[in-house]
């Protein structure tokens, strides 16, 4: 008779046993390790190009990263900046419950949320070589958007229509002068040929659809046509004047000179810190960062944005002070002086602007939107109005900016849309943020110095970027703006994480 054997074989422990679920644990967060780190090297390569791809990078990353948590059984290590952060967090979420329309402030909190990007990079990248991996990601992405910007102003983004007469099809279709129209009947065009090409492809009596932009930023939009009268129009039998449009200020794959100019900025940032860290005697490696910074400033003038412009010339300068020399700092800040320059005569010769620009509409804008800004903090000043209810409750607030230009924007400011929308407290809550962030990022420098150069860059890029992000958020509601947002968050995740790696032994894997 055959007995049941009492022993187990140690080659096939049972499934009861601690060690197998401990080993199908490890597995799966390995497994999910990589998975976040694959979406969080996506989000760095979306982020200067598209704000909704971005958005579900690490949104993704979010959800893997819980799942690991609950697999491995494990809790986030404690990381500095916590509890402002919570602060800020709570204080936002009290101020839209108090809100007089919670269904439009609570929209808006998905913005305030993007903190949560901060603890995914730092919770997650074990490595100083995944850092290194992300930082030339952001790099060559923000590279390719400057370089797409060059091939807008060669090529040109369609065709600019000049003096259209009231009484052709384009007209009639709602195309008026300055509109640039970029595909007829489902071909792009760039030239008057190309375009009398996609009309001879239609039948007459075929309704074909144009697609043109419109505006500053420009913005698409879609019409219809009888094609033979737009074929009567591109042979010459009727009036049109078409030329190779391009833009008027750049605002790359991100749709918006303002968004596209702080994100370069950012980036910008990033670069020139990375070039003042490298070994001089690393001449490759010195011109890549060098040419890419390049490229960035070119762009950021050709955003023509003032702010992004002083922000770059500001994070470029702290950079400086932290990362170079003596002789360096001077030959630099020389270049940067330049820079200035060059900014400042760029800007006169394209919009007739002064840096200040006292009867610029934009400045006048902004001073209307400021000066009721402190009546309201006066009337609301604990947990403010509420985010994004100015738009429904202007007239009765008497938001004389709306009245007299008819355009509905923000308060132009960080700090002036935190108090009147949010309150004081949650104003203070982000400047503890602002400050506790600085001061860790300078403190980070030192302990870096002596193990990684390329730690060293990263930290100083970071910080160099924030006070960037300072800077020009004083006359501009950046915090309103998502890729803008995400990339700072990020860049101060990956310091937390270089913190954090400090001391976990051999993290430090590259010089």
């Amino acid at each position: 008779m055959l007995q049941r054997s009492t022993s187990t074989p140690e080659t096939a422990p049972p499934a009861s046993q601690p060690g197998v679920h401990w080993g199908a644990s490890r597995r799966w967060g390995k497994w999910l390790d990589g998975a976040i780190y694959f979406f969080l090297c996506l989000f760095v390569i979306l982020l200067p190009h598209s704000i909704k791809g971005s958005n579900h990078a690490w949104q993704i990353a979010l959800i893997l990263w819980l799942v690991k948590l609950v697999v491995e059984r494990k809790r986030p290590f404690p990381q500095p900046l916590s509890a402002p952060l919570l602060a800020y967090l709570v204080l936002s979420a009290i101020s839209t419950l108090l809100s007089p329309d919670p269904y439009l402030s609570w929209a808006a909190m998905k913005r305030v949320c993007l903190v949560i990007v901060i603890v995914i990079a730092a919770q997650n990248l074990t490595r100083l070589s995944q850092v290194r991996t992300l930082v030339f990601l952001l790099l060559l992405s923000g590279l390719a958007a400057a370089g797409f910007t060059a091939w807008q102003y060669v090529y040109g983004i369609g065709l600019e229509v000049k003096n259209v007469s009231p009484d052709t099809a384009l007209y009639r279709a709602g195309v008026r002068d300055s509109d640039v129209i970029t595909r007829v009947n489902q071909h792009g065009v760039h030239s008057p040929a190309q375009m009398q090409s996609a009309l001879e492809q239609c039948s007459s009596e075929a309704i074909v659809p144009i697609d043109f932009l419109r505006g500053s930023p420009l913005l698409k939009r879609k019409t219809f046509a009888a094609c033979e009268g737009l074929r009567s129009m591109s042979s010459g039998t009727q009036s049109l004047e078409v030329v190779r449009a391009k833009p008027l200020r750049a605002q790359g794959t991100l749709r918006h000179y303002i968004i596209f100019a702080e994100t370069l900025m950012l980036v910008g940032c990033l670069a020139w810190a990375m070039f003042l860290s490298t070994e001089q005697g690393n001449v490759a490696l010195r011109a890549f960062f060098a040419a890419i910074f390049l490229s960035f400033v070119v762009t950021v003038l050709a955003t023509q944005t003032r702010a992004a412009i002083v922000g770059l010339a500001v994070g470029c300068f702290v950079a400086l002070e932290l990362l170079a020399g003596k002789r360096t700092r001077i030959w630099a800040s020389i270049f940067l002086g330049v820079l200035l320059v060059v900014a400042t005569v760029w800007i006169w010769h394209t919009r007739g602007l002064d840096w200040i620009g006292a009867h610029d509409a934009g400045t006048h804008y902004r001073m209307l939107m400021w000066e009721d800004g402190v009546r309201l903090i006066r009337q609301y000043p604990w947990f403010g109005v509420g985010m994004e209810t100015i738009f429904n409750h202007w007239q009765e607030w008497n938001i004389r900016a709306y009245a007299l230009y008819h355009e509905q924007w923000h308060f132009h400011s960080d700090i002036m849309q935190l108090a009147v929308e949010r309150g004081l407290l949650t104003l203070a809550a982000w400047l503890w943020f602002v400050v506790a962030s600085l001061i860790f990022l300078r403190r980070l420098i030192g302990r870096v110095a002596a193990r990684s150069r390329f730690a060293t860059g990263a930290v100083a890029g970071a910080l160099a970027a924030f006070a960037a992000f300072l800077v020009q958020s004083l006359v501009e509601y950046s915090l309103n703006n998502e890729t803008v947002v995400m990339l700072l968050f990020l860049l101060l995740g990956m310091a937390i994480a270089i913190d954090h790696l400090l001391d976990v032994p051999g993290a430090i894997d590259i010089p």
